[in-house]
């Protein structure tokens, strides 16, 4: 039985055939080579289903062809393709075979690139390599492990090939062990929103501030948002972290309000996810109902690569904020690749200078020329702009100069809890 599509033996019939190499091991090694290609979507909706199939069997021309001593291969289904060889004590060690592969993706790649025009094509390849000694000689294991190795490697920025180690399985467990445990976390209020402030460039007043989450569990430990958000982005759960983050901010205001206390603006994070859901604009109105909020104490932030992605969805939901009053930031600007074309197709109402144009230490010439264009750029443009990572005054007093309207920053706080920023509010009055 074979793929209809590719010709390949099917998934099945290469497994079979793996094991049974698998029961034969002596001193070879046998090394499975699972890949994908990066933004292979992109090729069928350019160009058309009937040429991403033609692409297709032209990968796995090149993909069976070009590497060497495969005894099977097989298609496990779309764009994902898996390859066994057997390897001779005396070929290659373990790396030297996966720089082997890394160079066959890189040909590959500029042989595609140069067919299909801007594809932006990536091979993302995870490599396991079995021998006698090995914890597991089942071949769905050895196979799942290369896999696991091939995610790795697609979470790279650029082409890469990634060798499974133990170490992997141990972030699986991790991971299963941090996304098994939010439902529990939300309903214990494990997860606590802290506040950095925003100051006002001229006066240095505080003028608002960022809404962030930290996950603190009952033992008095924390889990990092860098460790945390990753992962719950990945299931999806982050939807209901930031409903959380939400509420929590709309009932911090809403109470200070009551007791007549000072408020500032508070700006909330938005996911990805929350771009392909059809109800975040209307939690976000029900909400400012519930709690009776004015819409100008809420800012919400998408981050630059939010708008790269999905650029006509993320207009709408910025259309859908401005009709009910709310402001709209574009965070880490200047992150990625089409800042200023972005600019001029979205109403944004703010930009935050992502952290990278103040560098550690003294600020370079070019540094401050690149801040100051910008700057200038935002102002002509009648959007408001805000430097995050501000950390010395040296920093702090050059964007004064340049016209830089909002700071934030370790320089004058880093993100504290409720009961720190309250103080932080009351003390700045």
């Amino acid at each position: 039985m074979k793929d209809a599509l590719t010709g390949l033996e099917s998934y099945e019939v290469f497994l079979n055939k793996l094991q049974s190499e698998i029961d034969m091991i002596g001193d070879d090694r046998i090394a499975i080579v699972y890949t994908d290609i990066k933004h292979f979507k992109y090729i069928n909706d350019t160009y058309g289903y009937k040429v991403g199939d033609s692409l297709l069997k032209e990968f796995v021309s090149e993909f069976t062809h070009n590497q060497k001593f495969i005894f099977g291969a097989a298609r496990v289904y779309s764009d994902n393709f898996v390859a066994a060889s057997r390897i001779t004590p005396d070929m290659f060690s373990n790396e030297e075979f996966r720089d082997m592969i890394y160079q066959m993706n890189l040909e590959r790649e500029a042989k595609f690139r140069e067919k299909y025009l801007n594809s932006r094509l990536q091979f993302c390849t995870g490599i396991s390599i079995l021998d006698k000694n090995s914890r597991s000689h089942d071949a769905e294991t050895v196979v799942s492990n290369a896999n696991l190795a091939r995610k790795v490697a697609k979470e790279m920025e650029s082409n890469s090939c990634v060798l499974f180690d133990q170490s992997m399985m141990e972030g699986i467990k991790r991971e299963v062990e941090i996304t098994s445990g939010i439902p529990k976390a939300l309903e214990k209020k494990e997860f606590q929103v802290y506040f950095q402030p925003k100051m006002d460039t001229d006066t240095l007043d505080l003028i608002g501030a960022e809404a962030l989450v930290r996950w603190q569990k009952p033992d008095g430990k924390f889990i990092y948002p860098d460790e945390f958000i990753p992962l719950i982005e990945r299931s999806g759960q982050i939807v209901d972290v930031d409903y959380y983050v939400y509420r929590e901010v709309f009932r911090f205001l809403a109470e200070r309000l009551k007791e007549g206390k000072k408020v500032v603006p508070i700006s909330l994070n938005v996911s990805r996810m929350h771009l392909n859901r059809t109800d975040f604009l209307d939690y976000v109105g029900a909400l400012l109902q519930e709690y009776e909020i004015p819409c100008s104490l809420i800012e919400f932030e998408l981050t630059e690569s939010i708008y790269l992605e999905n650029t006509e969805r993320a207009l709408e939901l910025i259309k859908g904020l401005h009709k009910m009053g709310i402001k709209v930031s574009m965070d880490d600007f200047g992150s990625g690749y089409s800042s200023l074309n972005l600019l001029s197709k979205l109403p944004i109402d703010i930009i935050k200078l992502d952290r990278v144009f103040l560098k550690e230490g003294e600020m370079q010439e070019s540094d401050r020329i690149i801040i100051s264009c910008v700057v200038d750029m935002a102002r002509k443009l009648h959007i408001t702009s805000l430097c995050e990572g501000v950390e010395t005054q040296e920093q702090s007093n050059y964007l004064r100069e340049v016209g830089c309207q909002m700071q934030q920053g370790f320089y004058f706080s880093k993100p504290v809890p409720r009961e720190t920023f309250e103080n932080f509010m009351e003390e700045s009055v």
